[in-house]
């Protein structure tokens, strides 16, 4: 039996107040510095400080009371936290039923992180030795240094999705996670996923070119605002109307950074 959505939550914290740590400045420093930056703390102190920590809790507070207890947790993040030597994943394995054999998180691959969490839990449930998964998408932006995706253009804002998949029949299952690594592909196989696919939807972020969506498909565009969470917020709040809606959702967008595209590819077990 498949891997398939079975709940979701989001959350969209409030800001804390600044509080200084020599440990995580000198951490910050450190990394800055080894990238030829400088640390800048007035862009740290004016920061939301929306902690990973902080959004773990309020995205299991979130989870319906018959959330299932995952086995496995994936923590995936474009951007670091604001005290980076936390191990949060792990502190979310206990959050959410404290069952969880490994609890991990999947850094430095951009909005492509959470792809990655997902094709590795659908390739983990497949062992046999996983029967419930838990991918946490979280996004903060209160940073040691400037950076462009955050800070030029359209601001991202600190959020968090979380995502429970478990094995079971009906909307959301599994079908397949891939990266293009040139997006100029992105139309050709968009084409190829939605051509007789039943009742398909085409969900992209905010960095995909509309022009590579497939003319007269359904689409729904995610608007500018996030990073790596956009298209996954859309479907932990939407899941239930494209349930009714649709058979085959197709979540899809292009890192800025690198130009890569990824694509997941969510069914209907009939």
């Amino acid at each position: 039996m498949a891997l398939r959505l079975q709940a979701g939550a989001v959350v969209t914290p409030p800001a804390e107040t600044y509080e200084p740590d020599e440990t995580v400045l000198r951490y910050n420093r450190d990394l800055v510095e080894l990238f030829g930056g400088k640390l800048d703390e007035d862009l740290l102190r004016s920061g939301p400080q929306a902690s990973h920590t902080r959004m773990a809790e309020l995205l299991v507070e979130g989870l319906p009371a018959d959330a299932v207890t995952p086995d496995l947790v994936v923590l995936a993040a474009a951007l670091p936290d604001v005290n980076p030597v936390r191990a949060v994943s792990a502190y979310l394995g206990l959050l959410t039923g404290g069952r969880a054999d490994q609890c991990f998180s999947v850094t430095e691959q951009g909005l492509g992180a959470a792809y990655t969490g997902l094709r590795i839990g659908a390739a983990h449930e497949r062992t046999g030795r996983s029967a419930a998964f838990a991918l946490a998408v979280l996004e903060q932006t209160t940073l040691p240094a400037h950076d462009p995706v955050v800070h030029d253009g359209e601001p991202v804002r600190d959020a968090g999705v979380l995502l429970l998949f478990a094995r079971g029949e009906g909307f959301g299952e599994v079908v397949s996670v891939e990266r293009l690594a040139d997006a100029g592909g992105l139309a050709a196989r968009l084409a190829e996923l939605t051509d007789g696919a039943p009742r398909p939807l085409v969900v992209t972020g905010p960095w995909t070119d509309p022009e590579a969506v497939p003319a007269g498909a359904a689409v729904h565009r995610v608007p500018p605002g996030g990073y790596c969470t956009s298209v996954w917020r859309a479907l932990a709040e939407e899941q239930a109307a494209w349930g009714e809606a649709y058979d085959t959702v197709v979540l899809c967008d292009t890192d800025p950074r690198s130009g890569t595209a990824h694509l997941a590819v969510l069914g209907r077990t009939r």
